[in-house]
């Protein structure tokens, strides 16, 4: 699955992208991306930034994504003397290395199909 975290492994003229949908909410490429910038950052302020999103986008996606699980996915603090930051929690970790696992699965599996249809379509 091509996203903007990493290059694809198919032909770049050829995208699948694929978005798991969990009851009334969906897992998809945007959130798992934030997801990875804030284990990076260690911050939503930053990961939005990184991104070129609002943070106020950042934080409801946050929230929806804390909404998916059982338990938080993402914990954030507040700032002040300390300052704020944000981390995955072991659940989160969990969630992410399955889509990166089933996220690279799909890629394998597509990437010959894809760059069929690139063919087909560029060369009949």
């Amino acid at each position: 699955m091509a996203n903007p975290a990493r290059q694809p492994s198919i032909d770049p003229g050829a995208t699948l992208w694929f978005r798991i949908l969990i009851g009334e909410g969906a897992l998809g490429p945007g959130k798992v991306d934030l997801m990875r910038r804030i284990a990076e950052t260690g911050s939503v302020s930053a990961a939005a930034r990184s991104m070129g999103m609002s943070h106020a986008r950042s934080v409801k996606l946050v929230a929806e994504l804390n909404e998916l699980s059982a338990g938080p996915l993402i914990e954030t603090r507040s700032g002040g003397d300390s300052g704020g930051g944000a981390r995955l929690t072991g659940r989160g970790k969990t969630l992410l290395a399955r889509y990166e696992a089933l996220e690279a699965e799909i890629d394998a599996f597509a990437a010959p199909h894809l760059a069929a249809l690139t063919e087909a379509l560029h060369h009949g």
